[in-house]
């Protein structure tokens, strides 16, 4: 199949983003390899590995070695923290020196953020209740996608995953369904002024990043974009809905209207 698909591929190479074109060929590797793809991920999910030990003067050395999915969860969760305290810091910073700060004002290191973050994900381990809902994975079934857009099986950051790769999932995951139709909408409000509930969900999994061309913000971190802006009369609706992140959404909205 390479020699078979050598040019389209270099092609591919040629005019996509470096993240597009490697899910692109990961894409085409699942058709060409079916059986090898699976086994490639079951090799990665066992070599797995948390290196953390005690070092001279009671510092901790480690490493993390995580699967796809893994890594996914750990690294979504980390990074979320890391923004709570980033947002907290550069609040506190602008109150007392009275001005916008920069970053070297603050009191810690991104890495020393991601450091804390750590340690915030253990303690809420040992405080969370009981009884609390133990969070899961949510994995989005898409019916009709691949007939109008092709095929499609990866995760919120971009990283394609082999089908098998989620069946150890399964038991404790959560599921929804998407419905993808030609000329048809998620119901919601077609006067509503910001695309929420369903509308906005349809559009994360259709979409799933930025749509500029030149951007790979994940859908998490994008709002929802009017094709036709909304004060022109476009409408709230799937088909005139995108994912815009905010610096390019702003952007976009701050262009003046073209003359007539």
């Amino acid at each position: 199949m390479l020699a078979r698909d050598e040019e389209m591929l270099v092609g591919q190479a040629t005019t996509l983003g470096y993240d597009s074109f490697v899910q692109a060929a990961a894409h085409w590797k699942q058709r060409a390899d079916p059986d090898g793809v699976e086994a490639d991920d079951e090799r990665h999910r066992s070599r797995r590995d948390v290196y953390l030990v005690s070092s001279f003067g009671g510092m901790w050395l480690g490493e993390i070695t995580l699967d796809a999915i893994s890594g996914s969860i750990v690294a979504g969760e980390l990074e979320r923290l890391e923004r709570e305290m980033f947002e907290a810091e550069w609040a506190e910073a602008r109150t007392t020196l009275g001005r916008d700060p920069t970053t070297g004002d603050l009191k810690r290191t991104p890495g020393q953020r991601r450091a804390d973050a750590l340690v915030e994900m253990a303690t809420r381990s040992q405080i969370a209740p009981v009884d609390g809902r133990r969070p899961a994975p949510l994995f989005s079934v898409f019916v009709g996608y691949e007939t109008l857009h092709g095929r499609i099986c990866q995760l919120a950051d971009g990283s394609v995953m082999a089908p098998g790769s989620l069946l150890p999932w399964l038991d404790e995951a959560y599921l929804e369904r998407a419905v993808f139709a030609p000329d048809r909408r998620v119901e919601v409000s077609a006067t509503a002024r910001l695309y929420t509930g369903a509308t906005r969900r349809a559009i994360e999994l259709r979409d799933r990043q930025c749509t500029h061309p030149y951007c790979d913000v994940p859908a998490a971190s994008c709002q929802g974009d009017h094709i036709t802006p909304y004060r022109a009369g476009g409408a709230t609706v799937l088909a005139n809905g995108r994912l815009l992140c905010g610096f390019h959404n702003q952007l976009r909205n701050q262009r003046p209207p073209p003359e007539d």
